[in-house]
């Protein structure tokens, strides 16, 4: 593999990229300047390949960002009592926790690789005619959307930098203050709604970047953050009216065989990127990661997705052990990610359109029972109340969504947190800032309670 390295110092840390053999090797930015760089389409497909790469890290989707909101959620744990990892179980982070930092720096390495394509790819000749190109550029909008929605849900109030770092940046342009959640999600719903001109379907390893229909799913996601229920649900009924994609018959296919019908937008591993989580959370691998037995008793003993979610099995000692079940593929370790997919989709669909309808109507509640229906538990009959209704899809998306990152992000938003997992106070529904982070930077403030 030929290495293209994007090397931009972002937040004060660089941002790297490497590329497949299908193209070339280019020397630093930093000694090209960005706009040599991105001279034609097939410098900015390189360039937008290094932005998908750069999600695959272990300080990324390729650990951190399965670990973290699995461990404050209270379905995962670690072999050794790390300190690292027992703070987000037990709710008291610390200021210099690394994996605070390392999602941090990840996700704003991330977001300036996609700044420069965004800014310099519309300078090239020709951009205005060329469809291709331009699409690129919505692919760069859809990551950064997706980045900035981790932070968000993450921090609450973080800093939005929409400019790419250049050599013209001084160190006071770093400085930046935070903005509020609520402009934050205004650029991710901007960015969003630009990605939705994209073609619309992809099938097989194509899945690994944005499309139209991925586009969607996450816009709704984001209304649903954001509280533009109505909105939610319309993009939702877009995506599950779609017809190129469907609910998988067995739910252990979505991780067995990788880019399923179900995936809209799977980050894709491979020998040459390979997953760091599934190496270390395996039985026969390093076996750093394992479920929490409570995980199991979130499912009714019935519950089809039981046994493969919470997987059962023998260590090398030959003592049984809860492990992660749907991440397999460690040897080699190039299980997928998938970070979007209509299992989930259904679920918004469900409580984004009793809340925006005010009462649970007969579409709502198909959506929940349409997931529940496959994983072979009864049907909800009377789902009683908005408030009643969505309880139950919470419940319903810890089963369905756990280990994929999304039960602590869901618990804090519905504000469900406190009764269910026992966080002390809403203070610590987001992370600290990091203090590596605020010490470079004395425009950032600390959240409030740490």
């Amino acid at each position: 593999m030929k290495n293209i390295k994007l090397a931009i110092v972002g937040f004060l840390l660089a941002a790297g990229f490497s590329s497949c053999d299908e193209f070339i090797e280019k020397q630093p930015i930093d000694q090209l300047s960005q706009a040599t760089f991105f001279a034609d389409e097939a410098t900015t497909r390189t360039a937008i390949i290094g932005a998908y790469r750069s999600m695959t890290t272990s300080a990324s989707y390729g650990q951190a960002f399965i670990v973290i909101p699995e461990f404050a959620a209270g379905n995962m744990a670690h072999i050794s009592s790390f300190p690292e990892y027992v703070e987000f179980q037990n709710f008291n982070i610390r200021i210099d926790n690394p994996w605070t930092l390392n999602i941090w720096t990840a996700s704003y390495n991330t977001i300036n690789a996609v700044n420069n394509i965004i800014a310099f790819a519309p300078r090239i000749a020709g951009f205005s005619n060329n469809t291709a190109l331009q699409n690129l550029v919505r692919e760069a909008r859809f990551i950064r959307a997706l980045s900035y929605f981790n932070l968000v849900r993450s921090w609450g109030d973080v800093p939005l930098i929409l400019e790419p770092t250049t050599q013209q940046t001084t160190s006071a342009d770093l400085r930046v203050s935070r903005n509020a959640a609520s402009d934050v999600y205004a650029a991710i719903i901007a960015d969003l709604t630009q990605a939705l001109d994209l073609p619309l379907n992809a099938s097989g390893t194509a899945k690994g970047r944005a499309n139209g229909m991925a586009a969607r799913a996450l816009l709704a996601k984001v209304q649903l953050y954001a509280g533009n229920f109505a909105q939610a649900a319309q993009l939702a009924e877009e995506v599950l009216a779609n017809g190129a994609y469907g609910l998988v018959e067995n739910f252990a296919t979505i991780w067995t065989t990788e880019n399923s019908s179900e995936s809209l937008f799977e980050l894709q591993f491979d020998q040459q990127t390979p997953n760091t989580f599934v190496t270390n959370a395996n039985p026969l691998s390093r076996q750093e990661f394992f479920a929490r037995g409570a995980a199991e008793d979130v499912f009714e003993a019935t519950d089809l997705r039981r046994s493969f979610t919470v997987r059962r099995a023998l260590d090398v000692a030959g003592n049984e052990q809860f492990y992660v079940g749907k991440y397999r593929n460690f040897n080699p370790p190039t299980q997928n990610v998938p970070i979007l997919r209509l299992g989930e989709v259904y679920l918004i669909h469900a409580e984004a359109r009793a809340k925006a309808d005010g009462n649970v109507s007969a579409g709502a509640l198909a959506s929940l029972n349409a997931i529940r229906q496959r994983a072979g538990i009864s049907p909800v009959a009377n789902p009683g109340s908005v408030d009643a209704f969505t309880r139950e899809v919470q419940l319903e998306k810890r089963r369905e969504m756990m280990f994929e990152f999304e039960t602590w992000f869901d618990l804090t938003r519905t504000g469900l947190a406190t009764e269910i997992l026992g966080v002390p106070s809403q203070q610590r529904f987001v992370f600290p800032i990091p203090q590596l982070e605020l010490d470079l930077n004395r425009n950032l403030v600390q959240n409030p309670g740490y």
